[in-house]
C-alpha cells in the first residue's frame, strides 16, 4: 500500500487549480494546504480544498503545524518566485515539485540543486511535456523505431495569443518581465529545450537566437523566438510564436536511417525502408494539459523512492537553464553563437 504524500500547493492560478484536479486523479497524494497571496483565489481554493488549509504566503505555510508535516511543496507560481519559494521549501525540509522554468540562470538552477543536495531532499521539474503523447512518439523514433542517429529535430509551435492567467492575478502576468522574467523563449521554450536535451542525450555545444519583441521595443518580453542548437554532429532548430494567428505544433526528428513528424494529431515517418502515416490523440488544446499529469507524477514517485536517481532532474534543471540563459544571451547579441 502506498503511503500518500502530504503535498502543499503554492499558487493558486491556472496552474494551481489544475494541479489540485491532477492529484486528486492519482494514488499516494494528499493535497493538505495551498499557498495563495490572492483573495479570490484564495476563496476558490477554500471551497475546492476537501479538510485542506489555505494560507496568504507560503513562510505561513511554512511556520504553521501543518507545513511541519509536509512531504512535498509544489510550486504554482509564476516564474519570479519559483526560485525563492523552492529555496524556502527546501530549507524547510520538504521535497520541491516546481513548475518550468525552475530558475532563469544555470547559476540560479545549480544553487538550488546544491541546496537540495545538501538537505537530503528531491528537486524535481515540473516537465510535463516529458510525459506527453508527443515526446512519446518522438522518444520511440530515436530509441526503437530504427530511424537510425538522430541528425537533426525540428520543433514549430505557432500560437495566436500567450495563455492567460486567472482573471484574479495578472492574466497577462506571461507578458509582464517582472513576474515571468521573459517572454516565449522561457516560457514555451524550456519545453523545447528538455525535450531536446532527453532526445538527442547531451546538451548542445553551442546556441544562437533571436528573438521579435512587441513594437521592437528592447524592455518588452520575447513574444516571437527562433532558437538553433548545435550538437556539433546534429542540430536542433526551434521556432516559437505568441503572434502567429493560428494555433499549431508541429515536431520533426530526422536520423541516419530514416524520419519521423508530427503534425498536431498527425503522426508520419520512414524507417526501415517502410513509410507510415496514423492518428494521435491531438494535443490537449487546454494550457494545463491536464491528462499528462498521472504519468509526470508516477515519475516523481520513482526517482524519489530512488536517491541514486535524483541527479538526472538535477541536471536537466541546469543544462535547461543554461541552454535558454545562452539563447537570450545570443539574441542580446544580435543571433551570434553562444558556447554553452
Amino acid at each position: 500500500m502506498t503511503i500518500p504524500l502530504k503535498v502543499a500547493l503554492s499558487g493558486f492560478g491556472t496552474s494551481g487549480g489544475a494541479r489540485l484536479a491532477g492529484y486528486r486523479s492519482v494514488t499516494g497524494a494528499d493535497v493538505v494546504a495551498v499557498v495563495e497571496p490572492g483573495v479570490r483565489s484564495r476563496e476558490r481554493a477554500a471551497g475546492l480544498l476537501d479538510g485542506g488549509r489555505v494560507f496568504a504566503s507560503l513562510e505561513e505555510l511554512l511556520a504553521s503545524p501543518t507545513g511541519a508535516s509536509l512531504d512535498v511543496v509544489d510550486i504554482c507560481s509564476p516564474p519570479v518566485f519559483h526560485v525563492p519559494q523552492t529555496r524556502a521549501a527546501l530549507v524547510a525540509g520538504t521535497h520541491v515539485i516546481c513548475e518550468k522554468p525552475v530558475a532563469v540562470t544555470g547559476e540560479e538552477a545549480r544553487g538550488l540543486v546544491e541546496l537540495a543536495r545538501s538537505r537530503g531532499r528531491l528537486l524535481f521539474p515540473f516537465h510535463n511535456y516529458g510525459t506527453s503523447p508527443v515526446m512519446r512518439e518522438l522518444s520511440a523514433a530515436v530509441e526503437e523505431a530504427g530511424i537510425g542517429r538522430l541528425e537533426s529535430a525540428v520543433f514549430r509551435i505557432l500560437r495566436d495569443r500567450h495563455a492567460r492567467g486567472v482573471a484574479g492575478f495578472a492574466p497577462d502576468w506571461r507578458r509582464s518581465r517582472e513576474l515571468a522574467g521573459g517572454g516565449i523563449l522561457l516560457d514555451h521554450g524550456t519545453h523545447c529545450v528538455y525535450m531536446a536535451l532527453r532526445l538527442f542525450g547531451r546538451p548542445p555545444k553551442a546556441v544562437s537566437c533571436t528573438v521579435g519583441r512587441a513594437g521592437g521595443d528592447p524592455l518588452a518580453v520575447d513574444e516571437e523566438a527562433r532558437v538553433r542548437l548545435d550538437f556539433g554532429d546534429a542540430h536542433c532548430e526551434i521556432s516559437l510564436s505568441w503572434i502567429s494567428g493560428v494555433r499549431s505544433n508541429h515536431y520533426a526528428v530526422h536520423g541516419s536511417g530514416g524520419w519521423l513528424r508530427i503534425d498536431d494529431g498527425v503522426v508520419e515517418g520512414a524507417a526501415g525502408g517502410s513509410t507510415y502515416r496514423r492518428n494521435l490523440v491531438s494535443p490537449s488544446k487546454d494550457q494545463t494539459h491536464l491528462e499528462w499529469f498521472p504519468p509526470m507524477y508516477r515519475e516523481f514517485r520513482q526517482v524519489l523512492a530512488d536517491p541514486d536517481s535524483w541527479h538526472r532532474p538535477a541536471t536537466e534543471i541546469v543544462e535547461t537553464a543554461r541552454v535558454v540563459e545562452c539563447a537570450y544571451a545570443s539574441a542580446a547579441a544580435g543571433g551570434s553563437e553562444v558556447p554553452l
